[in-house]
């Protein structure tokens, strides 16, 4: 039995499309897979039953099984292959062997190599043309009290407004990439998160009073100062308070409350809007989803999924209840002096 056991575990190694190597106590080669003889240029007949230090130092196979890989893996270059490395020991207390996975991550690198690149040329192919325009614009606007006819003010402010929002969403688009890639950047410094809140709702109350609602917020006392990436937390907070006015009909009301809840910061941003259905609230933080309702509003489907990420890069957390018709609430927790927070389910 206990060798039918070895053979039907050797088969399911042998069809795996990882490398897998087996040393045992001694550092003697017992197993080999066929995927590792790919990837490391080997024959089994010729480094089976030999120990690793009989091996010739220059090739591949012994490259790799003389890395320590067992605390995080090692990425080895073999023939312009990049071979992601791990390994496991195997017998518990006594280990009585090393477990070697071998993986080729040659796609996966290129594939990442191309992401930046992209956002590299998005940043500059977009982002610096656009720059210009709002530069011109705003000297424009400048020269509109004075020297502009009175008539053309109104199109001045209406091609500002697009323009600022065309940059959003190309940050936006840059930003689910870097994402994506890893790199998505973090900056902590000493933050007045009273202060950021209050500017968030300010903004957010002159764009209610332009659509007709109603904006409330009510920013608790004794917010201690927070490491925050401000510009990051600024964005989420305006990003959730300008869905809860843009999703909001006229006459409605959007709230913005804080208050201080153990060692977190609690923010929620409450709206009487359109809504999501129980059936959408699990998909709401996913990358490009807009929820039915939403059809007919101008957006990309990213800003969600940003703001969560910002929110839990700084070991917070963010949720959201909703009714199809009855509004939303969005709820962000924040750390107040560095650890995470997370809501109780």
């Amino acid at each position: 039995m206990q060798e039918e056991r070895e053979n039907l575990a050797a088969r399911l190694l042998e069809e795996v499309d990882c490398g897998a190597v087996y040393l045992d106590a001694g550092g003697k080669l017992l197993f080999i897979n066929r995927r590792a003889e790919e990837l490391l240029h080997v024959e089994r007949a010729k480094v089976l039953g030999k120990r690793v230090d009989m091996l010739p130092l220059r090739t591949p196979i012994y490259r790799v099984l003389s890395e320590n890989a067992q605390d995080e893996p090692v990425e080895v270059s073999i023939d312009g292959s990049v071979i992601q490395v791990r390994s496991v020991p195997l017998g518990g207390d006594s280990p009585e062997g090393e477990l070697f996975q071998l993986r080729d991550i040659s796609h996966d690198r290129k594939e990442k190599r191309q992401r930046e690149e992209f956002v590299a040329m998005m940043t500059h192919d977009l982002k610096s043309p656009l720059t210009v325009i709002m530069g011109y614009v705003q000297a424009l606007m400048g020269e509109m009290p004075s020297k502009m006819d009175p008539s053309l003010h109104l199109f001045v402010k209406e091609m500002d407004k697009s323009a600022v929002k065309m940059l959003s969403m190309i940050d936006d688009v840059l930003d689910a990439y870097r994402l994506e890639a890893g790199l998505l950047q973090i900056d902590r410094q000493p933050c007045d998160a009273r202060s950021l809140l209050e500017g968030c709702c300010r903004d957010g109350e002159r764009e209610a009073a332009v659509h007709g609602s109603y904006f409330l917020s009510e920013i608790c006392d004794g917010i201690p100062t927070l490491d925050l990436d401000e510009k990051q937390i600024t964005r989420v907070f305006a990003n959730l308070i300008g869905n809860a006015v843009k999703f909001t009909p006229r006459r409605g009301t959007i709230s913005v409350t804080s208050t201080i809840e153990g060692e977190c910061l609690l923010v929620q941003v409450r709206d009487t809007g359109i809504g999501i259905s129980e059936s959408e609230l699990p998909r709401i933080f996913n990358k490009y989803f807009r929820a039915s309702g939403a059809q007919g509003f101008k957006g990309t489907g990213l800003g969600l999924t940003i703001s969560k990420a910002i929110v839990e890069a700084h070991g917070g957390s963010i949720r959201v209840e909703s009714s199809a018709g009855k509004g939303s609430c969005f709820s962000v927790l924040l750390p107040l002096h560095n650890e995470r927070c997370s809501f109780t389910p």
